[in-house]
């Protein structure tokens, strides 16, 4: 998929965390895909008519930014534009919580990707400090509780990566710590799943497991080259992996476990 993402170079609608535009805008065009960081609804649909996917990362949310979220979300699904939805810190706060749930369940959303203990909280009373995650959730439990709540493909991350989709689960155990050490680690993530699903409004598990592990094995090349383990070397060393990786070397590096 990613030789074909390249060369369709498709249209991926940003709606994101204000920290990482830069970041995530960057990754995608490395990565091969065309990001716009449109937000406002009067424009929306038109963009939308164009686009390959839509990406909600809920990152900098502000009340005033739930109109453009909502009809963004209300033309994705008019026009058959996959939804891929990233909670962030939505354990943190009821409001992120209620908002997250509201899309979930008034919108036909293809992937939601986080954090265990943001997916715990979609699914249940697990709180937060901040974007932080627990380390001690299981991400298989975790992915396991949200898609048989929500019907819905779930990417949990961690230091197992969890993939779950029409019942069946991915586990996959590559990328680095220092992607936490990043702002925009997790949400660049959001922005390439979105990239590889394009047009896909039910993803399949193995192209969502593509699609994580491009990004991880990147990550891995990442911090392997000139001073990848400082993490500002690191997040330019990510750019350049993911303009560099190709499928060979995903099909070579790549491995995963079904459970």
């Amino acid at each position: 998929m990613l030789t074909q993402l390249r060369k369709d170079n498709p249209l991926i609608i940003c709606i994101t965390n204000d920290v990482v535009k830069n970041f995530t805008a960057n990754g995608l065009l490395a990565l091969g895909a065309s990001p716009a960081m449109a937000t406002e609804h009067r424009e929306m649909e038109e963009f939308l008519m164009h686009a390959g996917a839509l990406l909600i990362n809920i990152g900098s949310i502000e009340e005033s930014h739930k109109e453009n979220i909502l009809k963004a979300a209300e033309y994705a699904n008019k026009h058959n534009v996959p939804i891929v939805l990233d909670p962030v810190a939505c354990g943190a706060s009821k409001f992120r919580k209620a908002f997250c749930l509201k899309l979930i369940h008034e919108y036909n959303i293809s992937v939601i990707r986080g954090n265990a203990s943001e997916l715990a909280a979609l699914t249940g009373e697990a709180s937060m400090k901040g974007t932080d995650a627990d380390a001690t959730l299981s991400t298989d439990i975790v992915a396991r509780n949200a898609y048989n709540t929500f019907k819905t493909a779930i990417i949990v991350t961690g230091e197992v990566d969890a993939i779950c989709q029409d019942g069946r689960m991915h586990l996959l155990k590559h990328g680095t710590q220092l992607l936490t050490k990043v702002t925009g680690g997790g949400c660049l993530l959001g922005a390439v799943v979105a990239s590889f699903i394009y047009n896909e409004i039910k993803p399949s598990l193995a192209l969502l497991t593509e699609a994580v592990a491009t990004y991880t094995i990147a990550a891995e090349r990442a911090e392997q080259s000139a001073n990848g383990t400082l993490p500002g070397h690191f997040a330019v060393n990510l750019i350049d992996q993911l303009y560099c990786v190709q499928e060979d070397d995903i099909a070579k590096e790549l491995h995963v476990k079904e459970v």
